[in-house]
């Protein structure tokens, strides 16, 4: 840019950070006048649609000395936005954005437009008929023109036309309010977890649960990706995770992709999950959730998510199966259901005994609190 160019724009930013200075002293010096304007318009009889206010007749009228503050009122709004605009156009993106806030918070709002703002995106910048950057946060619309009255997150315009083209417009606002306003997460990279658990909940309307349900998208990421990892059975439990999200079930894959991953975390290597076991004429008489190893100790592992689902039936086909095959221990992992002393008791000691005697094979049971629900 050539000297003069320079010395032009330069003038223009200091016009209109010198415009930003006056209309705040206006402000400050006319909040007492504009609280009189609000006490006599309240005091003033004004048109009230009759079933709002079954005191007033539909032919109450204004009063005439309101007419001289609204038309104020409404030209410090014009004010306002012209030098938001301005500031925007002249400055920059974010010198509007704490102007914008700035004079949300001085200048009276007798209008009372939109109270304490609401949730919503405002456009940053643009190159040319593109946008180019968004900020989420609390907007205040002031005839049209959004003001970011609290910036939380930026947002890139990338991710936001793919949360549309993949979700849904309004699921802007739903991971703006779960997980950018509630959680103070970051939208790009909650965006970026949901992409990559895309690849393994390939079914839409179960991938619409993951946000329907509130859950934490890096966690999901984390479960789902030690789950896909199993070389033996891996893609068969993400696809069981799929079909049951689809339906709305109770989700008994998803637990036991949980448990893979807090063994992992634990030192256990998974064998495989998903293991049917068949009899000789090749029928299919139960599936093993998962099997495991942690140094010579390979371990038969149930899963079930509610206590009252662990049978002395099904424990006993593990039992078989695990004395087939060498393998002397069962751990079963639950995430509710014993909620009595008397229940607790019986899944946590009496169940393993009466297997243990009847087949001398180990069986112990824990609870492993579900993040899914």
């Amino acid at each position: 840019m050539n000297s003069v160019g320079g010395e032009l724009m330069g003038w223009k930013r200091f016009f209109a950070l010198a415009l930003v200075v006056l209309f705040l002293g206006m402000t400050v010096s006319g909040a007492s006048a504009t609280a009189s304007f609000v006490n006599a318009t309240v005091n003033s009889t004004v048109t009230v649609p009759q079933e709002f206010s079954p005191e007033k007749g539909p032919r109450d009228e204004v009063q005439p000395q309101a007419v001289p503050g609204i038309v104020l009122v409404i030209g410090a709004i014009l004010v306002d936005n012209a030098l938001s605009l301005a500031i925007e156009h002249y400055v920059s993106p974010e010198a509007a954005m704490a102007y914008d806030a700035l004079s949300t918070i001085l200048a009276p709002d007798p209008t009372d437009i939109v109270r304490g703002g609401k949730w919503g995106i405002k456009i940053l910048a643009k190159d040319g008929d593109e946008i180019s950057r968004f900020s989420m946060g609390i907007v205040k619309d002031y005839l049209g023109h959004k003001i970011m009255v609290r910036e939380f997150t930026k947002v890139s315009k990338e991710n936001a036309r793919w949360v549309v083209n993949e979700l849904g417009k309004q699921y802007l606002e739903e991971i703006g309010e779960k997980y950018v306003k509630r959680r103070g997460m970051d939208f790009d990279e909650v965006v970026d977890s949901l992409k990559r658990i895309r690849k393994w909940l390939t079914n839409k309307n179960a991938f619409k649960e993951v946000i329907r349900r509130d859950w934490d998208v890096e966690k999901l990421e984390e479960v789902l990706n030690d789950a896909s990892s199993v070389k033996h059975g891996g893609s068969k439990l993400i696809g069981a995770i799929n079909r049951d999200l689809k339906k709305k079930k109770t989700l008994g894959p998803l637990y036991e992709a949980e448990v893979v991953s807090y063994l992992k975390k634990n030192g256990w290597t998974i064998k495989e999950v998903e293991k049917e076991i068949r009899d000789a004429s090749g029928r299919t008489l139960t599936e093993v959730d998962i099997i495991t190893k942690k140094g010579s100790d390979i371990v038969l592992i149930e899963c079930k998510r509610n206590a009252h689902k662990i049978s002395e039936e099904q424990l006993a086909k593990y039992a078989e199966y695990a004395i087939n095959n060498g393998i002397r221990k069962i751990e079963v992992y639950f995430s509710e259901g014993a909620d009595s002393p008397a229940s607790y008791y019986y899944y946590k000691y009496r169940l393993p005994k009466e297997i243990k005697s009847k087949f001398g094979v180990d069986v112990e049971v824990f609870y492993l609190a579900s993040e899914f629900d």
